[in-house]
């Protein structure tokens, strides 16, 4: 155990050399996250990374955006250059953090906010925490938390099935049992996941983004541990009401594995998918507005979505 625990706290200390931090270091009262910020203008959009995903992910999207105004994106908890917090993190937590940390910067509101995919509940919880704060959003890839009840057995993995008790013991007693002796170092962080935003960057960058994301040390991100407490929190956060709102998702359907046992369950749930659960998402504000297109997380169709929200927001200003 002794020697498990100096392994990774050597393994630690080479990781934060093995990238220069982009961006500054934010205290937010005994932790630090990383903050980059870029551009001048109003509103401010904040980016805000895929699921298991350091905010390096944005680093081909936000120069674009910031021609056009200040555009800034953060590493949530224990991913890239911020500090570990405690786990599991749930979209609150997540989203005090960041209230905090642009506070602490300070970045005045309203904001713009960007989530892709997970990040898309930490961007509800933080509108229903802080209305005033939020002057639009664009939600990328999102799901919901009604997807999981509707999703076939073979997307949810031997993990669904677990109790759970089973599931919390493995959060809050296991994986950290894991990281602090040296074990997952050692194993590779198996599970990690792959980094949204990959296909946006050359092949430097996307090594740079996959240590980043999925290094030990981003197992105390911790996101989804807890999905019955995630689903409560996003559903408690209620809608957009009148703010500018754009859900732009991929048009292309689920697909079934290979052996056509699957094939109507993955039908049924697709149906479900884009002809009630996009636009219902959509629907989340009177001014929302459902985008379906091949290439969602690419980089083109993201600033384009953007952009359009900066304009409306800006008129909608403009004619008060």
């Amino acid at each position: 155990m002794l020697v498990g625990m100096i392994y990774e706290q050597i393994g630690r200390h080479r990781d934060r050399k093995r990238y220069p931090e982009i961006g500054r270091s934010v205290d937010i009262g005994g932790r630090k996250l990383n903050l980059f910020c870029s551009g001048e203008g109003d509103p401010t959009v904040i980016l805000d990374s895929g699921g298991h995903t350091a905010g390096y992910s944005w680093i081909s999207i936000q120069p674009e955006i910031a021609k056009l105004t200040r555009a800034c994106w953060y590493d949530r908890a224990s991913y890239g250059w911020s500090d570990p917090a405690p786990s599991p993190r749930t979209p609150t937590a997540v989203a005090n953090d960041l209230h905090a940390v642009l506070q602490a910067a300070p970045i005045a509101p309203p904001y713009v906010l960007v989530g892709a995919t997970f990040a898309a509940f930490h961007v509800r919880v933080y509108n229903g925490l802080y209305p005033d704060e939020v002057a639009g959003a664009v939600l990328i890839e999102p799901s919901d938390p009604d997807a999981w009840a509707h999703s076939p057995a073979y997307m949810k993995g031997a993990v669904a099935s677990a109790p759970p008790l089973i599931k919390k013991l493995s959060c809050w007693v296991l994986q950290p049992m894991l990281l602090n002796f040296g074990l997952l170092r050692l194993a590779g962080n198996p599970g990690s996941g792959q980094p949204f935003g990959m296909e946006n960057l050359s092949s430097d960058q996307q090594r740079e983004l996959s240590f980043l994301s999925k290094n030990p040390e981003t197992a105390q991100g911790g996101e989804g541990c807890d999905l019955e407490e995630v689903a409560g929190e996003v559903r408690a956060a209620g809608n957009f009401g009148d703010r500018p709102l754009i859900v732009l998702a991929n048009s292309r359907p689920w697909e079934a594995p290979p052996g056509g046992q699957y094939r109507q369950v993955t039908d049924a749930f697709n149906e479900y998918w884009f002809h009630r659960l996009q636009p219902r998402l959509a629907a989340l504000s009177t001014r929302g507005e459902l985008v379906l297109t091949e290439d969602a997380g690419r980089a083109d169709p993201i600033i384009q979505a953007v952009t359009r929200l900066i304009a409306e927001v800006r008129d909608i200003r403009a004619k008060r």
